[in-house]
């Protein structure tokens, strides 16, 4: 089975906002907003709870076995990672949701291996992680000094 369409286009549109801060602080700093980095990073640690909370998803058809409750166990570990990363200042919390991200990358290569798939979500998954982690070095470069 492969991905509908709507699943694709929403996916990548999810990105838009990730490239928005960044780019904003790099072709027009003297315009930005004094609310743009925590708008930025709000949608950083919401992207990563939804991503950890469609990994819940994936483990509950699987919850009476003991590779179920893994899943359920790590869905709740990276939704709590991603709501104390959002808790930290800025810079540290840039570090912190890329390793939310990629931890959830992980995840997902395990969840791939162990319970049931979705043919291209991995591939879906892998790329959009990867714009999220550009994205979020993209904008700790321009922290500066």
């Amino acid at each position: 089975m492969n991905l509908p369409k709507i699943v694709l286009a929403l996916g990548y549109a999810g990105l838009i906002p990730f490239f928005i801060g960044p780019a904003w602080w790099t072709f027009s700093p003297e315009t930005a907003p004094q609310w743009l980095d925590h708008a930025w990073l709000a949608w950083a640690g919401l992207i990563a709870a939804f991503m950890a909370g469609t990994f819940w998803g994936f483990a509950l058809p699987a919850v009476q076995g003991p590779q179920g409750l893994i899943g359920l166990a790590m869905s709740a570990g990276l939704v709590l990672l991603a709501w104390a990363a959002v808790s930290l200042s800025f810079a540290p919390a840039l570090a912190a949701l890329a390793t939310v991200f990629m931890l959830l990358l992980l995840a997902d290569f395990w969840r791939e291996r162990v319970l049931d798939t979705i043919g291209g979500y991995f591939r879906l998954r892998s790329t959009l992680t990867a714009g999220v982690l550009i994205s979020i070095a993209w904008r700790f470069m321009l922290i500066g000094p």
